[in-house]
């Protein structure tokens, strides 16, 4: 993704812990592979999957994206267990959760949930951790 060259003061937000830890929400999402309930739909799987039932506040993946580019929270390199992880395929931007080791779990292009090596997605991808601040 060209993310740009924008110079952004860096500001604290605020960071509450997410209803559901990071192993939590792997197993939430690893018991859903296969489902194609989720299709279209990777931004809310992502924030249900970390336990929050009520909007992100975001409008989609790429509105997501801008908000944490702005302060300054999206990371480059190799994406942890559990970080949210932002990519651009398709002409538009996606996410999906890093479950480490270049795997990535979540809806992903074909549709439904599924695992896949992040290689195969895309090369143009940052991360974040995982944290939804509008979320509730």
């Amino acid at each position: 993704m060209a993310w740009g060259e924008v110079a952004v003061e860096r500001r604290e937000v605020p960071r509450a812990a997410n209803p559901r830890d990071t192993e939590a929400a792997l197993s939430w999402q690893l018991e859903r592979v296969g489902s194609a309930a989720w299709q279209d739909w990777p931004l809310k799987f992502q924030r249900m999957a970390f336990g929050y039932a009520n909007d992100s506040g975001w409008h989609d993946a790429s509105d997501a994206v801008r908000w944490l580019h702005q302060h300054a929270l999206l990371n480059e390199g190799p994406a942890p267990r559990g970080a949210l992880v932002w990519y651009h395929a398709v002409d538009r931007v996606r996410v999906a959760c890093s479950l480490g080791s270049g795997q990535v779990v979540g809806p992903l292009l074909t549709g439904p949930v599924e695992i896949a090596h992040l290689s195969q997605l895309s090369t143009d991808f940052v991360w974040s951790e995982p944290q939804f601040p509008f979320g509730n």
